[in-house]
């Protein structure tokens, strides 16, 4: 703990100096006035002042004091501890009226009057420290400091989530398996006013309608063959808190409607019960399916989707935002910690050229497999990126191949419609291939309409 001594008195200062050398830890400068302090608060901020309130010979002399209140006045909090030889109760009572902490009188200093002051401060000092620490590391695995990233998309993840944080709007985020979807959301619950209770995710692809309902809402016991005590539901445990339905696309219709019911009237019904328990619950929703084509299809409720997206965060997939890759790495070697060690560039190219199936999830797996073979400070990647790139010049060859054929079938189906006039069987006959599949091949092309005049042989 750095400690700085304001006293004109060289002799108070080498006492006081002498006294707090008991002390472990402790870094000690000195200042005879007003200007030496703030010169020396300026180069280095002190954790705590001993402050005499006179720093002159002038009776009238207040330094002590107009040096807090500047320091007041521009916004530092550095504790104060008053080492006066005034016994006047007034000059005492402004000093802490201007945030001094405690005071000492000069006449009764001693070691065992000073130091159990001065380390009460220390170990304030370090409890700050802790919880400081405690909250970045919070911050970095549930919060915004856990959307890692620079590239566009990311910076409009993170400005998103710092919009909607504040608000009780519902949130879809949809994105590929592996995006991160679960993390947005422990992000939006841990910058919203909710963050001081319970953020409570459920798989809705892991269980059965059955389970599913009594998980959500709650049973009684003996509603159901092996109920055997009663259960709250997750509803009831995130009640002032976050609830997040992960793959929300994964639920079947009867219990859409249930869901709904529930975000429309804040309430919930446990089975084996008519009874409604009233909840205050914020939801977020997470799909890796497009919820609109559902919603078109009649396999997920309107109504409910629109409920649901009343903000919708697009997470996209890694492949979409390589330039983030070192970052990414870093921040999993940090959770993994093996902050220090690096990645060549000649590797990061590597794995700027992969698709990335399995997005962010599937980098953490191949840096946690990478660990076993690394020793000192880079990271092998020779096994893992030897697959990658046979896959990666897989898939280029992939592409070339679907291009060519592409550009074959237009060439090839374009002339047999000029050809034929666009009837259908004689283009089949011509093709060798069935109807359906040529009728398929040429709406793809432009060139087939149920409704219209090319119909012809239909």
């Amino acid at each position: 703990m750095k400690t700085l001594i304001v006293d004109d008195q060289r002799s108070a200062r080498r006492v006081l100096r002498m006294m707090l050398s008991a002390l472990d830890g402790l870094e000690v400068s000195e200042a005879s006035s007003v200007e030496e302090a703030l010169a020396s608060i300026d180069r280095s901020p002190p954790d705590l002042l001993l402050l005499d309130i006179r720093l002159s010979d002038d009776a009238r002399d207040r330094g002590g004091l107009d040096l807090l209140r500047k320091l007041r006045a521009n916004g530092s909090n550095i504790p104060a501890i008053m080492v006066t030889s005034l016994v006047e109760l007034e000059e005492i009572r402004e000093a802490m009226r201007n945030g001094a902490q405690d005071y000492v009188l000069k006449d009764e200093l001693s070691p065992e009057m000073i130091l159990p002051i001065v380390e009460s401060f220390g170990e304030r000092l370090a409890l700050r420290g802790e919880v400081a620490e405690l909250r970045q590391k919070v911050d970095r695995a549930w919060g915004l400091g856990a959307i890692v990233g620079t590239s566009r998309a990311m910076e409009t993840v993170r400005h998103l989530v710092r919009r909607v944080a504040d608000a009780n709007a519902t949130v879809l985020l949809r994105g590929e398996t592996g995006t991160g979807k679960e993390l947005v959301a422990q992000a939006i619950h841990a910058a919203s006013p909710r963050r001081d209770k319970r953020f409570v995710p459920v798989n809705c692809a892991a269980m059965a309608d059955t389970l599913l309902e009594s998980e959500l809402f709650g049973h009684v016991r003996g509603a159901f063959t092996g109920a055997d005590r009663a259960n709250d539901g997750v509803f009831v445990e995130a009640d002032g808190g976050t609830l997040l339905f992960d793959e929300v696309g994964e639920m079947r219709a009867a219990m859409q409607a249930k869901l709904l019911r529930v975000l429309e009237n804040q309430e919930v019904r446990p089975v084996g019960t008519g009874r409604c328990r009233k909840v205050n619950v914020r939801t977020l929703f997470a799909t890796h399916v497009d919820l609109r084509h559902a919603v078109n299809r009649g396999t997920f409720r309107e109504d409910l989707y629109f409920r649901m997206a009343q903000v919708t965060v697009e997470i996209p997939p890694l492949r979409k935002r390589v330039d983030d890759l070192p970052l990414l790495i870093a921040d999993i070697l940090q959770q993994l910690e093996r902050p220090h060690m690096k990645v060549d560039e000649a590797s990061l190219s590597v794995l700027r050229a992969y698709s990335w199936p399995g997005n962010v999830r599937q980098l953490r797996t191949i840096v946690q497999a990478a660990l076993v073979e690394s020793d000192g400070e880079h990271l092998v990647l020779d096994g893992a990126l030897d697959g990658m790139a046979t896959h990666a010049e897989s898939e280029r060859r992939s592409g070339m191949y679907d291009e060519a054929k592409r550009d074959f079938d237009r060439r090839f189906y374009t002339a047999l419609h000029v050809r034929f006039r666009g009837n259908l069987s004689q283009i089949a006959k011509a093709a060798g291939k069935q109807r359906v599949t040529v009728r398929a091949a040429l709406r793809a092309l432009g060139l087939h309409d149920d409704s219209g005049p090319t119909n012809k042989g239909t």
